[in-house]
């Protein structure tokens, strides 16, 4: 899978780079500085997501190149920090598919890189290309191996990837998954046990008087 992540700043690509590809799921990010090297681009029907950092986001011009090129893919539009809120509703029309604000974490930036790319929708969601959770057929794979989910686990799971890489409280599992029935936070605590059960490797951390999360680096 390839990307282009246009940012000036040469060091948060870097990181940002670094970071992606720590994960378990590799990506070809082609870096660019300028507006110049991307408009000098060719085939760009062939990636899967455009991080930019524009000059002017609210001038249609990069876009228009990029569709009228034949690149057909989202758009994640990177903005420095303190914008006028009324920057965003024109972004909007724009057509631009998200928007997200220094400073960020690496965590968050991914996060939408992810769902953009379709790597999580709301069917699938991938930690590596053979290791992925199954919504819709209520199962985890792991390799070779399908791992059958409780209708309440599968509930439980969605929820925290969707989630990620923020923190679900109990009161949003309880409205989530047990829609918004009187129940125990003990038994919470044993449907997440359970689910940690089936799942032969260290998904879901605790966060102590908050609630659960994925993990950010899950190793599989």
């Amino acid at each position: 899978m390839k990307i282009i992540l246009l940012e000036p700043d040469k060091d948060l690509a870097n990181r940002l780079d670094t970071y992606i590809n720590g994960l378990r799921l590799k990506m070809n990010v082609k870096k660019l500085t300028s507006e110049t090297e991307l408009l000098q681009e060719k085939a760009l029907n062939t990636y899967s997501l455009f991080v930019l950092n524009l000059q002017d986001p609210l001038n249609p011009n990069i876009l228009k190149f990029i569709r009228n090129t034949g690149g057909i893919a989202p758009v994640l539009l990177i903005l420095e920090k303190n914008p006028h809120p009324s920057l965003f509703k024109p972004l909007y029309y724009l057509g631009y598919d998200c928007v997200i604000v220094k400073d960020f974490l690496p965590e968050e930036i991914t996060f939408s890189i992810y769902k953009l790319c379709d790597i999580w929708n709301d069917n699938n969601f991938f930690i590596a290309k053979d290791v992925y959770f199954d919504v819709q057929n209520a199962k985890f794979v792991y390799h070779d191996h399908d791992i059958l989910l409780g209708k309440k686990e599968t509930l439980l799971l969605k929820h925290l990837f969707l989630k990620s890489p923020h923190i679900v409280s109990f009161n949003e599992i309880a409205s989530y998954v047990y829609h918004d029935e009187i129940v125990s936070e003990e038994r919470m605590r044993s449907l997440v046990r359970q689910l940690r059960s089936k799942i032969p490797f260290n998904l879901i951390e605790t966060v102590k008087g908050e609630g659960y999360k994925i993990i950010t680096h899950p190793v599989a």
